[in-house]
């Protein structure tokens, strides 16, 4: 998947502009109760977000739908006195879609109980991965980032919407991610022979002594209880920019007051051919404070004949 959500909110416009003949959830009077209804696009297209990365929905993906009183935490009441709306799960399937500006929405479905809307107002926050639990928490729920193989499945985001009734059950959510990505640009050094780093086998990457699990409370966007203190691996992405000999990618936590800014030492083992295994080490300094939603690519040139790993260029955009 990913990896934000543009979710759209005027019925209006995305009926005008349909690709097909499905209707959405259409605004009710005081009187109705209208189910909750999310369409949705994958980009960076609002709230000033121009960069559009990672944008592509996998067939099922699901998120955590969490529908509460307006200005509160409390489950969201209509006004028969009936409470819904804690860990809805929608789910998205390749389908209906929806052309506006040149952009194609896709709808998610519910697939728990739907929740429908009165004219009392309610809140409304979404989060993905979706976790499958009953008694899940809002404020405390579970991060893991120890196990980098799959990061679609801990790439943690969340959205919110206020001020949303009977009136437009058809709502717009901007997903946001609430982690940090690290991306390695391994380029060779003049003091290897020629493409030596090309020809090499890599045997990993390793970033040392990073926390790996946390809570985190999608009403405030806090983390807390950030512990589990061990090494990650990245993992090599399947093509390197222009100029490059690899690319490597990890997400981690971002630093505050539970995961405090300190040096990050990376080191890059490989071996070429028949010649000994090197492993070169550097250091992200701790003045690099690692921000939720942001992207640190490190353009880097790997020697041979020492054991450092030489920055040329490092920089930072919202992801």
């Amino acid at each position: 998947m990913k990896r934000l959500l543009y979710i759209l909110t005027s019925f209006g416009l995305l009926t005008a502009c349909s690709s097909d003949n499905d209707e959405l959830t259409p605004a009710g009077n005081n009187d109705e109760r209208v189910p909750l209804t999310i369409v949705a696009n994958i980009g960076m297209q609002a709230e000033g977000i121009t960069r559009a990365v990672e944008t592509s929905w996998e067939e099922g993906d699901k998120i955590g739908v969490y529908v509460t009183n307006h200005n509160a935490t409390t489950p969201y009441t209509d006004e028969k006195g009936e409470a819904a709306g804690q860990n809805l799960l929608f789910t998205f399937s390749d389908g209906t879609n929806y052309e506006t500006y040149g952009n194609t929405y896709r709808r998610f479905a519910a697939d728990s109980k739907k929740i429908y809307l009165s004219a009392a107002i309610a809140d409304v926050y979404g989060y993905y991965p979706y976790a499958d639990s009953e008694t899940l928490n809002p404020t405390a729920i579970d991060i893991d980032i120890s196990d980098q193989t799959k990061q679609s499945k801990i790439d943690f985001m969340r959205a919110n919407k206020n001020n949303v009734s009977n009136s437009n059950a058809t709502i717009e959510l901007l997903f946001e991610h609430t982690l940090t990505k690290l991306v390695f640009n391994l380029k060779q050094g003049e003091s290897l022979l020629t493409d030596e780093l090309k020809d090499a086998t890599f045997l990993g990457m390793v970033i040392e002594k990073q926390y790996t699990t946390a809570k985190y409370n999608i009403y405030t966007k806090a983390f807390s209880g950030e512990s589990s203190s061990v090494d990650i691996i990245p993992v090599k992405a399947a093509s390197a920019p222009l100029g490059y000999v690899a690319t490597f990618e990890a997400i981690v936590l971002p630093n505050g007051a539970g995961n405090p800014q300190a040096d990050r030492t990376v080191s890059i083992t490989f071996y070429q051919k028949d010649k000994d295994i090197i492993t070169n080490k550097f250091k992200i300094p701790s003045s690099t404070k690692f921000e939720p939603g942001h992207k640190y690519t490190y353009n880097v040139t790997v020697n041979a004949t020492t054991i450092a790993v030489n920055t040329v260029n490092q920089y930072t955009e919202q992801w």
